[in-house]
């Protein structure tokens, strides 16, 4: 069997980022499951909008398996004529929900671990036992009447021109989300604060600013629109991995020691004699690179950050005496030096240069 990331295959249907309330669903979906992943331990790479609206690997180096999740919305049942339906298009009929989840698996067909279609209404379909189907979570093809999984097997089968019976029975499954399309955003954050505090119970925190922050990450991770070439280079452009997740959790419980931090400067700020309107500003940008720091689709702070960074590393194993001489002074002026139009003002970037430097 191939390795996932050395035989790197690119989806058949490339059909670009999408937006809207709609595909928001899918970004707060996705949050639920990183959450979800991370609780019970699991290692996983989640991509966001690129063979499928979301898809899980198993690791974030050498994956094993994979996990194709179509997430879609619906003001009514699931049927299945609604889940075999192809609707007409220029170049003929498109593939229909469970010939597109299928259609995944003929990408990675030694590699798929399930095929899984996610929506927030429930599903009207005949069950083997008999029983009512729309009181069920999760569904798996398998729980079916045979007559049912006869005539998936034969239209995915049509329209994917097999001569085989498809092997995907087993695999197949149909969940109803807790997460509605009308309260997702609260419903969201009820969760992240929950998360958060088995985390972090000791620390303060706001789940607003949290949410934008995951969201924002996902966001830019599902808008990524350049040519992919490699295992390696989807998960940096469109992936969140677990370590990464940790990371962003991580950040947020800082808290604490951004206070302890800002204490241990404020009073060498006020030993060395700066100005109480200088202080004052300083305070004012550091509270605002706080919240600024967490959202991940700022990429232009992002460079900054990291530019600032590479500029401060030196001045770590010299003698800081006089923060505003030894530090604050030489730095801001490089930066200064090689950005002569600075988007962000001189105490927003002395405020970095601090925050780097303590690292």
């Amino acid at each position: 069997m191939d390795k996932i990331k050395d035989s790197f295959v690119k989806p058949r249907d490339v059909s670009g980022p999408r937006s809207s309330n709609r595909f928001d669903y899918q970004k707060d979906w996705a949050i639920l499951k990183m959450m979800e992943m991370y609780e019970i331990e699991e290692d996983f790479l989640l991509i966001m909008d690129y063979y499928d609206d979301v898809v899980i690997y198993d690791s974030a180096t050498d994956p094993e398996n994979i996990s194709f999740f179509q997430i879609k919305t619906s003001s009514k049942n699931w049927t299945l004529k609604s889940l075999t339906n192809r609707k007409e298009g220029k170049k003929g009929p498109s593939l229909s929900i469970l010939g597109k989840m299928y259609e995944c698996k003929m990408q990675f067909p030694e590699h798929t671990l399930s095929l899984n279609f996610i929506s927030n209404y429930t599903y009207n379909l005949k069950l083997l036992n008999g029983g009512r189907s729309i009181e069920k979570k999760r569904i798996c093809l398998s729980e079916l009447e045979q007559d049912s999984i006869s005539e998936i097997i034969h239209k995915v089968m049509e329209e994917h021109q097999l001569e085989d019976d498809p092997d995907f029975i087993e695999l197949t499954f149909f969940e109803v989300s807790d997460l509605l399309i009308n309260n997702r955003e609260t419903y969201l954050k009820g969760k992240i604060s929950e998360f958060i505090e088995k985390q972090n119970p000791d620390i303060k925190y706001k789940v607003s600013v949290i949410y934008d922050a995951l969201f924002s990450e996902v966001k830019v991770k599902n808008n990524y629109e350049n040519d992919i070439s490699s295992f390696e280079e989807l998960a940096k452009r469109k992936g969140i991995s677990r370590e990464q997740f940790k990371e962003h959790i991580q950040v947020f419980s800082l808290d604490d020691e951004d206070q302890k931090l800002w204490e241990f400067i404020s009073d060498s700020l006020i030993k060395e004699k700066i100005p109480f309107s200088d202080r004052l500003k300083i305070k004012q940008e550091w509270d605002k690179f706080r919240i600024d720091k967490m959202n991940y689709a700022n990429l232009k702070l992002k460079e900054i950050i990291d530019e600032i960074s590479k500029m401060v590393q030196p001045y770590k194993g010299k003698q800081i005496i006089s923060l505003q001489e030894d530090l604050l002074k030489p730095v801001f002026n490089d930066y200064i030096s090689r950005n002569t139009r600075s988007f962000y003002n001189e105490f927003y970037i002395k405020v970095i240069i601090l925050m780097e430097f303590s690292k």
